[in-house]
């Protein structure tokens, strides 16, 4: 089965687990598929992002100053966590990336071949080279992956399924999978599967990734020093495959609160932040309309644990999906949703998956829960009680205000709900704690690959173990075996039903309510980001930067 991906080179012209009050699993937020933005530069955002390796950018920038909250403690992709996951892209590159569509495209590699259903080979480009001038080889991208698999890896949990990763050749990238996963052909398009140098790395095994050693990498910039408590500052890489980018110089600053990134951008200290907190108080800050929003892949959503009573009754939980008027609790986000949800899986995720046509015929099948209070009272007049109940919505504290939201709506329907907000750790323990003693909760999920499958990390027997995140202690036999079919089948159309149908089952049994697609943002008065969606912080996303 060929998937070559064959363009000529360009020239130049989200598991590991971090609490904030969200269920972030590995990574910067991803935004969805469709390229509308809202707000701030949004007019650049239907702009296509350039061929593999280009600048979408004509006019030369000199110098971008870029805001990121938090520190940047190191630049070893394995430890690199938070702001630095907008930075290390910069200079880490990918062998693919992931189009508009959702389907894969060229980068490192010129294309791949499913060899069968458990043998993937990659082609690399030929003539990259690392920033040092010495070139690209397969073992580069071998060491780099098994780095990512290796025990205590912060990415392992990628590479779970990788029983062997191999180099026939100097230009040949061979992965042999434990079973058949057809969510692998995404990872070499992610950020936890960026390319650094093998000798590099090797020589400064103490100190990888540290300031003095660094990262040496093949990306249109090359990291020249970095300050764990300042930022950091790139250059071009003379040696780029893709050309001389049309950005030359790249300074960031790290800054602790969404407050001071704002007014940095409108003091000119900053010419942009690729990832803001609360869109709605930064432009409130920043005293203009600067923040530009994507819907994402990702999901927010609220659990009910389908084995505690009285959640266990089916017609509460519907209760609870038509009493949820999504539009209020979007805008109690202060602008990080991208927009109402009804299915768990989002309909970004199924894209790949067909025709647009055949998608929406299939997801037209799926039961959803539209606001309707007098539905809501009738599902509740069926279940086991009909008058109404008290009991606890338990929230980590960032998410509280959105939480009081829900639990308003509720009110109108007879279910009091008393919240009890605790700090992220402590939420996030209680949250994945017990299956039997899992609470009644929301979060979001964060960071998702494009596949469908992300979403079944919610979901299965496997995932009740304590730290798991089947919230919902939601286990039906029949959710196992759709689980296990959608990976191991290979054609879209197959694994289409598969999703569907699951999607079906989820529908009707209600375990969780989708609540909205999170959003992407970034924030500048000067500069656009051409293409801005799904993943485009999966890549050197300055080279998509335009100018107003």
């Amino acid at each position: 089965m060929k998937s070559h991906l064959n363009v000529p080179p360009g020239r130049a012209r989200l598991p590991a687990l971090a609490m904030a009050g969200v269920l972030v699993l590995g990574a910067a937020a991803c935004a969805g598929h469709r390229p509308e933005g809202t707000g701030g530069p949004g007019k650049v955002v239907t702009k296509r992002s350039a061929g593999p390796g280009e600048s979408v950018s004509k006019q030369r920038i000199g110098r971008l100053k870029v805001g990121v909250l938090g520190a940047i403690p190191t630049l070893d992709p394995n430890r690199n966590l938070g702001a630095g996951l907008y930075t290390n892209s910069l200079g880490l590159e990918s062998l693919l990336r992931v189009g508009h569509d959702g389907r894969l495209e060229p980068w490192l590699a010129t294309g791949y071949e499913q060899k069968s259903t458990t043998v993937y080979e990659y082609h690399l480009r030929r003539g990259v080279k690392f920033s040092d001038g010495s070139p690209l080889t397969s073992e580069d991208v071998r060491y780099s992956w098994n780095y990512y698999r290796a025990r205590g890896s912060a990415r392992a949990h990628y590479y779970a399924n990788v029983a062997d990763i191999s180099t026939p050749d100097e230009h040949t990238v061979r992965v042999t999978l434990k079973t058949p996963d057809a969510s692998w052909k995404y990872t070499p398009a992610m950020f936890w599967s960026g390319v650094f140098q093998k000798k590099h790395a090797e020589a400064h095994k103490a100190t990888f990734g540290q300031p003095g050693t660094l990262v040496v990498a093949t990306g249109p910039w090359k990291f020249d020093s970095l300050n764990p408590t300042s930022g950091m500052e790139l250059t071009v890489n003379e040696h780029y495959w893709g050309g001389r980018p049309a950005v030359g110089r790249i300074s960031v600053t790290s800054y602790s609160e969404d407050n001071s990134l704002a007014l940095a951008l409108r003091s000119g200290e900053i010419d942009l932040a690729p990832g803001v907190g609360s869109p709605k108080a930064f432009d409130a800050t920043a005293g203009k309309n600067t923040v530009t929003t994507v819907a994402t892949c990702a999901t927010a959503l609220l659990s009910l644990p389908t084995r505690t009573a009285p959640w266990d009754d089916a017609h509460v939980r519907r209760a609870v999906a038509y009493a949820l008027d999504r539009e209020a609790v979007v805008a109690s986000t202060q602008g990080r949703a991208g927009a109402p949800l009804q299915t768990l899986i989002s309909p970004l995720l199924m894209r790949p998956l067909g025709s647009e046509e055949r998608v929406d015929k299939a997801l037209a099948t799926v039961p959803t829960y539209e606001h309707d209070i007098a539905k809501a009272k009738a599902e509740l007049a069926k279940s086991k009680v009909p008058h109404g109940f008290s009991g606890t919505f338990v929230t980590a504290q960032s998410f509280t205000p959105t939480v009081e939201v829900i639990v308003d709506q509720l009110k109108k329907v007879g279910i009091n709900l008393r919240i009890q907000s605790m700090n992220d750790t402590a939420w996030a323990s209680k949250a994945t704690g017990p299956a039997h003693q899992r609470p009644v909760t929301a979060a979001e999920t964060g960071a998702c690959s494009p596949d469908p499958s992300f979403d079944s990390i919610f979901l299965g027997k496997a995932n009740t173990a304590q730290g798991g995140l089947n919230l919902a202690n939601y286990t039906p036999p029949r959710i196992d075996e759709l689980i296990a079919s959608g990976l191991t089948a290979q054609r879209p159309a197959q694994r289409l039903r598969i999703y569907t149908d699951l999607l079906k089952h989820l529908g009707r049994d209600v375990p969780y309510v989708p609540l909205y697609a999170e959003g992407a943002h970034y924030a500048s008065l000067k500069y656009g980001i051409a293409g801005f969606d799904s993943y485009t912080m999966n890549m050197p996303w300055a080279l998509n930067v335009v100018a107003e």
